[in-house]
């Protein structure tokens, strides 16, 4: 027993204990203080490439910012892109890199380039954003596809099991896009279940959806040039 031995004796004990053991407990400690402090690290780094990230973002939706009914100034539009780029290329983790090639979509559409406004948004895609912000892609991508007459691309991005709150604005566009493929019936039942689908906070859009389905409507039912009897 511990307690029957002399002060030398368990000197000696603890000198032989700290010669087979002593490595291995200072290797653990070490390992527990430099992986703690490399946590700290870590979680700090993020915080700061957050912080510089949100910088940058919050400069970028200043300087795209304009009067209603004004276009971005060429000079504005190359600082919200040089600003948008950047998050892409020192923050490409980050949903502010996603933003920010969402930016550069939107800067290529108001140019008339919908390939690289495509191409932003497939990017977006690839960082696998979270669902709010993967549909919106999807509902974008989408937009340029049916406004480049890729409809079967076009429907393919509107696929989603459950669109969520974006339920009547890929109906809607499903729609127009079954429209201009001449499916009457198919865009009907699409306005229809966007209708429905409508939130609260949509309701301007239930005029134009009305609209849209009270033309399918009429169109479906005007007889064709030659079919009236005499």
């Amino acid at each position: 027993m511990a307690e029957h031995l002399t002060d030398e004796e368990q000197l000696e004990a603890l000198k032989r204990w700290w010669k087979d053991n002593g490595s291995s407990t200072i290797a653990t400690v070490v390992i527990a203080v430099a992986g703690y402090f490399g946590w700290q690290y870590w979680e700090t780094s993020q915080q700061a490439q957050a912080e510089a990230a949100s910088v940058i973002y919050q400069q970028m939706i200043e300087a795209s910012q304009v009067q209603p009914g004004q276009v971005i100034s060429e000079e504005s539009a190359a600082t919200t892109g040089h600003l948008a780029g950047e998050l892409k290329s020192n923050y490409a983790n980050s949903l502010y890199a996603q933003q920010g090639a969402l930016m550069l979509a939107k800067l290529a559409v108001e140019n008339d380039d919908l390939d690289q406004a495509a191409a932003e948004i497939k990017w977006v895609l690839a960082q696998n954003p979270d669902e709010a912000l993967a549909l919106l892609a999807h509902l974008r991508l989408a937009k340029i596809f049916y406004s480049q007459k890729q409809y079967e691309a076009a429907l393919g991005e509107l696929k989603i099991q459950d669109a969520g709150a974006f339920t009547a604005a890929f109906e809607d566009l499903k729609g127009d896009i079954l429209l201009a493929q001449g499916d009457q019936q198919g865009a009907r039942a699409a306005y229809q279940l966007a209708l429905i689908s409508l939130l609260p906070a949509e309701g301007a859009r239930r005029a134009l959806l009305e609209m849209k389905l009270n033309d399918v409507k009429v169109a479906a039912t005007v007889p064709a040039a030659g079919d009236s009897k005499e």
